[in-house]
Order: C-alpha cells, then sequence, then structure tokens
C-alpha cells in the first residue's frame, strides 16, 4: 500500500499550491480537510481560488468561514470530490462546524435574516438557516 508516499506527496502539493501560500489565516480545521481530501488523490492535487472563502453566514456583521469541496481538482480523477447529489461545503460559524452537500450556493438576506441559498435536484431555490448549531432546511 503507498498510503504514506501519497500522504507525503499531498502535503507537499498543499505547500506548493498557490492558494495556500495565499490564505496563512484558514482555521486549522479547514487545513485538516484539505490535507486529507488531498491524500485521496493519487495525482496533482490543487485548489481554485475561492475554494475557502470569508462571508458573514449568520447575519451577525462578522466573517464565517466557507470551505467548497467544489473547488478541489485532481489531476488523475476529476469526479473525486464531488457527486450527483453536489459537493461538499463546510462551514465554521463562530467555532461550531457544520456541512451541507450542495450544487453551488449563495449567500441572500432578506428582512434581516441571512439564508445559505441553494437548488435543489429540482432546480427550485432552497433556503438553509443556521441555528446555531446545525443548517436548518426552511
Amino acid at each position: 500500500m503507498r498510503a504514506v508516499p501519497l500522504v507525503l506527496a499531498a502535503l507537499a502539493a498543499l505547500a506548493a499550491t498557490p492558494a495556500l501560500a495565499q490564505e496563512p489565516f484558514w482555521p486549522p480545521e479547514f487545513n485538516t480537510l484539505i490535507t486529507e481530501s488531498a491524500g485521496y488523490c493519487e495525482g496533482d492535487f490543487s485548489l481554485v481560488d475561492g475554494t475557502v472563502s470569508q462571508v458573514d453566514l449568520n447575519g451577525d456583521g462578522t466573517q464565517d468561514w466557507l470551505l467548497d469541496a467544489g473547488g478541489f481538482r485532481c489531476s488523475t480523477d476529476a469526479t473525486l470530490y464531488c457527486g450527483t447529489v453536489g459537493c461538499g461545503v463546510d462551514t465554521l460559524i463562530d467555532g461550531t462546524r457544520g456541512l451541507l452537500t450542495l450544487h453551488s450556493w449563495e449567500v441572500l438576506t432578506e428582512d434581516g435574516v441571512t439564508y445559505l441559498t441553494a437548488p435543489n435536484d429540482a432546480g427550485e431555490t432552497v433556503r438553509f438557516l443556521w441555528s446555531g448549531t446545525e443548517w436548518v432546511l426552511q
């Protein structure tokens, strides 16, 4: 089994990834997720711009963190990180991690309430509200 060389290669690829060098203040939880995900790639792993972003997800006026696995790239497997149900979207809000599987996402504030919106399988836009501990479909 080549697990150790793959992990070492993944860590080397992450160190060489310009996007990581540009984002030195990512939460440790996200660095761990990215490193683990890179370990699944048997080729070259990279991130597209915007894979990790800061956005106010709960409407409290402070920037939260969002990691969209749709921005992970593996040179040997184009579908490794996303499937027909979407891509993993990890959030970190006030130290609490949330996870959704989405095709795409946007943030919408309406009547003072901030939602994470996404298309469902029927193509309709659905809203998720952060409860303080998890994302709740509205």
